[in-house]
């Protein structure tokens, strides 16, 4: 049960460690700490709880742990930022799998070439300029797609969470 829900959740719980983290190889640290903590202390954990909530409550502890010990470094963050930071990520890291579906949603609503040129950018081994080549454009042209496709997505998802009263 433990693994399972760990795998399910390791993605946004990295995330929201990073975010309070500024150095990647300390929050790798950090995360492992938590994750030892977690397994440690799973036997406390009430089943009707929110797995991620209950982690993310757990690592924001080691990583006031991890600041305290690490203080002398003039490049960490304060604590009254990390408590911000780590209410805000929270939240926008809460909304994670609705911004999954309304991607999905948002995806769907694409023509099939340009739902093929995301996947092929994103997913595929293929470099672009294979795939330009493949396709009879130029790099320049896909880039350029790429970029408005991107950004037409992040619009979408903005839109639809601001039309459901999230953010």
């Amino acid at each position: 049960m433990f693994t399972s829900l760990l795998n399910q959740e390791r993605l946004r719980i990295f995330g929201y460690i990073r975010a309070l983290v500024p150095n990647n190889s300390d929050a790798e640290d950090v995360y492992q700490h938590v994750c030892l903590t977690l397994w440690n202390k799973f036997s406390e954990f009430d089943q009707e709880r929110d797995f991620f909530s209950w982690a993310c409550g757990i690592a924001f502890f080691t990583v006031c742990n991890f600041r305290r010990s690490v203080q002398r470094d003039r490049h960490f963050y304060s604590q009254e930022l990390i408590e911000t930071m780590s209410m805000e990520r929270m939240q926008h890291l809460g909304n994670h799998n609705i911004r999954l579906e309304l991607l999905r949603d948002c995806f769907d609503r694409l023509g099939s070439d340009d739902q093929e040129l995301l996947l092929q950018a994103t997913f595929e081994k293929q470099s672009i300029k294979e795939f330009a080549e493949k396709a009879g454009k130029t790099v320049q042209t896909l880039y350029n797609r790429l970029s408005a496709l991107r950004r037409e997505l992040a619009q979408c998802i903005m839109r639809k969470l601001k039309n459901e009263g999230q953010s």
